[in-house]
């Protein structure tokens, strides 16, 4: 019973209780989610392979793998979504039926949170570069310098609150995209603080068990960068014969890896998504009891 309360997703949390409480639900149901998981985890790991090998031979063609990124990366989330939107409902993670099991309605959603979030990301970058423009045409140098990153803060902050807004939108499966970030914006930037210290410190534990599995990419990537720039030269092309399948094997195992270590972000934010859901629910009764 206490750990079911320690686990319970309406509960007005710390940033640090939320960081806890996700790592904690992720690693002990990490079983059950990765075999609701693995097969998307791998076609994940698969396009980190086919883009990370075409980086080290042909890195002029290694973009063509960013339009599949998006649509692999939602159908990846997709599952991780699933997981907490059970977690939600019933209180627990159970096994998977299948492990071919797939919620189209939440990829559908994921993807749809995913690109709406571009398309506003578009719009404020467009503006930064307009109001950008408008400062260095009017302003010292350095004011003008001083004023972007002044604009470009504000920018960061007003975006921030997309975190809550999209978790909502996708785990509470009501209202759509654009209705739900309207009506529930406000919650979000009331509760900013508290959201950039859940994402920041999540996302700093992230990076840095990123950079760790990626040491052995990082060296293949510059070994290759040298050879093909010495190529350019005129130098003969000093990288083995092999060099093409064990890039493609080693960025395979390394995206294999990496693809659970992003999942794992989302646990943390499903707990600061309960917990403003909690706090604003504490805050409407207390209102209504004042009365």
């Amino acid at each position: 019973m206490e750990k079911d309360q320690e686990d319970i997703l309406l509960k007005d949390r710390s940033s640090r209780a939320c960081i806890s409480a996700g790592y904690r639900l992720y690693m002990s149901n990490f079983k059950r989610i990765f075999r609701a998981s693995w097969l998307a985890a791998l076609v994940f790991a698969a396009l980190v392979s086919v883009g990370g090998t075409m980086m080290i031979l042909q890195p002029q063609t290694a973009l063509i793998v960013l339009p599949v990124t998006v649509l692999i990366d939602a159908l990846f989330f997709t599952y991780g979504f699933s997981v907490l939107k059970q977690h939600q409902e019933t209180g627990s993670i159970g096994w998977s039926a299948h492990w071919y099991s797939f919620d189209s309605r939440i990829f559908v959603r994921t993807l749809i949170a995913w690109l709406c979030t571009f398309v506003i990301s578009l719009v404020v970058g467009c503006l930064i570069s307009f109001g950008s423009i408008m400062l260095v045409q009017y302003l010292s140098e350095y004011t003008a310098l001083a004023s972007i990153a002044i604009l470009a803060l504000l920018v960061f902050a007003l975006i921030l609150p997309l975190t809550y807004t999209n978790m909502r939108y996708v785990l509470a499966d009501k209202a759509g995209y654009w209705s739900n970030l309207f009506s529930h914006y406000g919650k979000g930037l009331r509760r900013w603080g508290f959201i950039f210290l859940v994402v920041f410190m999540t996302a700093l534990i992230g990076c840095v068990c990123y950079i760790l599995t990626s040491l052995p990419a990082i060296i293949l990537s510059l070994a290759g960068n040298e050879a093909n720039t010495g190529f350019l030269y005129g130098d003969p092309y000093n990288m083995p014969s092999y060099i093409g399948w064990m890039s493609a094997l080693v960025f395979l195992l390394i995206g294999f890896i990496q693809a659970y270590v992003i999942l794992s972000f989302l646990f943390p934010l499903y707990y600061m998504y309960g917990s403003v859901e909690a706090h604003e629910k504490e805050k409407n009764k207390f209102n209504k009891e004042a009365l």
